[in-house]
């Protein structure tokens, strides 16, 4: 260790001294690509990194990009949710709001079998998505089944936005909404006008798993169910002034006698926002149903740079109309409701973690086990231990799915078992639902 002459220097002057001595005579500077570039991102990195704001970060250009992508809600294709059936063919699950398929009609549970000249029990999922992606802005032929008759359409792949869903019942309305991304309020609003022209008075709001977006779409969104001059939300800056932020003149509010809201723990910040706003304005006219929410009550701006990269910065504290601060607290449900546990089950794709055996301790032993007693097996435990009543079951399984039968776990079994489980979550989402089944009932007995 040698004692170079001391530096004194001011902050600024003390970090262009360190990034000079880095640069120039740091002894690993030329195994370093790009060192200047390398050094500069990190001291950035550096300084919008800290333990009292994790929402404030620094993004490199494909995290950027990734974020920017999720926040334009944009997709190119026809506009479905699907999943597989036993036989292939791809089972409509949701339609989103002013889609080509939405316009060409298409619904849920129709069982598509053809898209374009390329059979769906036949082809893959990825082959059908670029099939239908590389027909965009042009015709193409869809084949499908509606209660056991075949039929026809012609739909036109283009851009759309997945971020809403509409649905229409006897005696209410459901809207799913994903996020809150550029489009957002306007299909928002045409879903409610679809559900005002079906005459329905009562509606249901699925904001569960939608981590928030863009703060004045949920002013969008909210004005098409505030009377106005309501406020939607207050925000508190640096400096401790607040600032309200009213409803848009942009549509007229619809009036619902009901509305009913579902919610869980990934329900965040311009969710927080729509559901602060819908209860302080409307009282008991809205109800919340599952488990707490995230609590995410700050709001961020980004900022773009030439190079492709973006600072997303904490500006205020945002609080509800009536002065609540739901910061690192959340929504405490009206009525709680625990989601199904099975929907909450994750898994490491990583290789070292997908193959292992009987009587060992493996960071995936919980979820396959919790699969397969979830697919009807005789599993003896569900924990982190893989027991050999458990390698039976899987065994079994193995045996049922023509795969290889080790009673170890390895990727190909992990396809099968996450095939066959979300074909079942799929099939049975109406009566294992149990958070919407519960907003069912307490939107239809009133």
């Amino acid at each position: 260790m040698e004692k170079a002459q001391r530096k004194d220097t001011g902050q600024f002057e003390k970090l262009e001294t360190i990034y000079d001595l880095m640069t120039n005579k740091w002894y690993y500077a030329n195994e370093i690509d790009d060192v200047q570039d390398t050094l500069v991102e990190q001291a950035i990195d550096g300084m919008t990194t800290n333990e009292i704001d994790p929402h404030t970060t620094y993004m490199g250009l494909d995290q950027a990009k990734r974020f920017s992508d999720a926040l334009s809600g944009s997709n190119v294709g026809i506009g479905v949710g699907f999943f597989r059936n036993e036989a292939g063919n791809m089972v409509v699950r949701s339609v989103y709001i002013g889609s080509a398929a939405d316009q060409a009609g298409l619904t849920e549970g129709d069982i598509i079998t053809k898209v374009g000249n390329l059979n769906c029990a036949q082809a893959t999922s990825d082959e059908i998505i670029d099939t239908i992606k590389n027909h965009a802005d042009q015709k193409l032929e869809i084949e499908y089944e509606r209660d056991g008759k075949s039929n026809q359409t012609t739909v036109t792949p283009g851009e759309y936005d997945s971020t809403v869903i509409c649905r229409l019942f006897d005696d209410y309305g459901e809207i799913i909404l994903s996020s809150f991304s550029e489009n957002s309020g306007k299909d928002f609003h045409e879903a409610i006008q679809q559900i005002e022209k079906a005459g329905l008075k009562k509606l249901v709001i699925d904001l569960r798993d939608n981590t928030g977006g863009y703060l004045d779409a949920a002013q969008t969104i909210a004005s098409s169910l505030l009377p106005e001059n309501s406020v939607v939300f207050q925000e508190k800056q640096k400096n401790g002034k607040i600032e309200e932020t009213l409803v848009s003149k942009e549509y007229d509010p619809a009036d619902f006698d009901q509305i009913v809201i579902l919610q869980n723990g990934n329900t965040a910040s311009a969710s927080e926002v729509l559901i602060g706003a819908l209860k302080d304005n409307l009282g008991d006219k809205v109800k919340t149903v599952g488990v707490n929410t995230y609590g995410k009550g700050t709001k961020q701006v980004l900022i773009p740079f030439e190079d492709g990269t973006s600072l997303k910065y904490t500006e205020t504290e945002w609080i509800t109309p009536n002065g609540t601060s739901i910061n690192q607290v959340g929504f405490a449900p009206d009525v709680e409701v625990a989601d199904q546990e099975i929907r909450s089950v994750y898994y490491s794709t990583e290789n070292k973690d997908l193959e292992f055996g009987p009587d060992e301790v493996a960071a995936n032993a919980q979820a396959l086990q919790m699969y397969l007693a979830y697919l009807g097996y005789a599993v003896d435990r569900t924990d982190n231990y893989f027991s050999q009543a458990s390698s039976e079951a899987l065994k079994q399984f193995q045996r049922d799915h023509d795969l290889n039968v080790t009673g170890r776990s390895d990727e190909a079994t992990w396809k099968a078992l996450e095939d066959n489980v979300l074909l079942e979550i799929n099939k049975n989402e109406a009566k294992d639902d149990t958070q919407r089944q519960k907003a069912i009932e307490m939107i239809t007995q009133e």
